[in-house]
This record gives structure tokens, C-alpha cells and sequence, in this order.
């Protein structure tokens, strides 16, 4: 079993541009750059796919002005956008709050059919690139939300290097997003998967054995 590009969020291979950071703004004026909305958390889609909005857009209105550059693919650059300060007219503070939130929000300024909607609901409907790119700019724009404090002096810390850092202008110290790097085992034979529950390592073992 080599299925691994499969996965909603593997084998996407995006090229992050690291050397295009130090320099944002000449990212946004490339004719070709495009920009994924956030809402609270949500990724815009249309249809099956991530929507992509050129910068003069005019829901990117509605946006806040700090852009993160998730990087370059075939198409040109990909930027994201935070849209967390617009309030729906039909926002349920109860299904907001839920662990696996169904309730789809529409801005009047993006195309028609475009929705914001929870990337655990969608990720098996989006490509791996969409995927990738959601789960970045999700992950990234949450560490932005909750860092915003200077952990070595308290003062407020802004926006540096595309979205990949933040400074803190009163002491100069940098703050970086942390990474989590994630393995998960699995036992295959062929196209068959070898199940148990954690507990069971004995039975683990053996069927191991059999597999090989």
C-alpha cells in the first residue's frame, strides 16, 4: 500500500517562497498573486475548491490589512487573509462554538456559492494543495491570535516576515510559530490494514509477524 500522496493533507510538496518574506509587498503587486480568506478559522470555498481572490478584490475590504504568504505553485503566489472581524447577519453563537460547527457563512462581496465552512467538514473534498494551503493559513493566522504579546517583555508584538515571525519593537526579540511534528505507525499488508487497540501491543506483535 503506497498511497500516501492520497492523503488530504500529504504529497502536496508546496514550495513555501521562504525568500520571498522579507519583502510582502512585492509579492501582492505580482499580477498573478491570489488570496485565500479565513474566517473565524473557516476557509472560503467554492464548490470542491479553496476560493482565490485576486488583492483588489472588493470583499479584501473586509479583511484586515496583514496578508500571510503561504508560498508559489503553478499558478503564482498564495496569500491568506484574515476576514475574523465581520459579523454575519446569521451567526449562531451556539453552533460557532460546537466541536464540529455545519453552519456555512456568506459574504455578500464574494462570488456567488462562495461560503466559509469548517475545514474538518470539507478537507476529504479539497485537493492536497487546497488542503495544505487551508490548514497552514488556519494554523498560523490561530498562533497569530494568540501570541500577540511579546513573551519575554509583554509589550505587543507586530507582523514580520510575511506571517512567519512577529517583533517586538520594545526589546527586539523575534517569535517564531512552532511546529509539531506528527508520526503515526501503520501496519499494512498489501492493501490490508492491521487494526488494534492501543493496550494490545502483545497482538500487535503477533499480527505483525504474521504480515511479514
Amino acid at each position: 500500500m503506497k498511497i500516501a500522496e492520497t492523503v488530504t493533507f500529504g504529497g502536496s510538496a508546496l514550495d513555501r517562497a521562504a525568500e520571498l518574506r522579507t519583502d510582502i509587498a512585492a509579492v501582492e503587486s505580482e499580477p498573478d498573486a491570489r488570496v485565500i480568506l479565513l474566517w473565524q478559522g473557516k476557509p472560503a470555498i467554492i464548490g470542491d475548491q479553496l476560493l482565490r481572490l485576486p488583492i483588489d478584490y472588493p470583499v479584501m475590504a473586509a479583511a484586515f490589512p496583514d496578508r500571510i504568504l503561504l508560498g508559489r505553485d503553478d499558478d503564482g503566489p498564495v496569500l491568506a487573509a484574515d476576514m475574523s472581524g465581520w459579523i454575519p447577519d446569521t451567526d449562531d453563537p451556539e453552533h460557532l462554538d460546537s466541536f464540529m460547527d455545519l453552519t456555512e457563512q456568506y459574504h455578500p462581496a464574494m462570488p456567488e456559492g462562495a461560503v466559509f465552512a469548517e475545514l474538518r467538514g470539507i478537507m476529504t473534498r479539497l485537493s492536497s494543495r487546497d488542503a495544505e494551503l487551508a490548514a497552514t493559513a488556519k494554523a498560523v493566522m490561530g498562533w497569530h491570535d494568540t501570541h500577540r504579546f511579546c513573551a519575554r517583555c509583554g509589550q505587543e508584538s507586530v507582523m514580520a516576515m510575511a506571517g512567519w515571525q512577529r517583533d517586538c519593537p520594545a526589546c527586539g526579540h523575534h517569535h517564531f510559530p512552532r511546529t509539531d511534528p506528527v508520526v503515526i505507525m501503520l501496519l499494512t499488508h498489501g492493501n490490508s490494514l492491521n487494526l488494534a487497540r492501543p493496550l494490545r501491543l502483545r497482538c500487535v506483535a503477533r499480527c505483525s509477524k504474521r504480515l511479514a
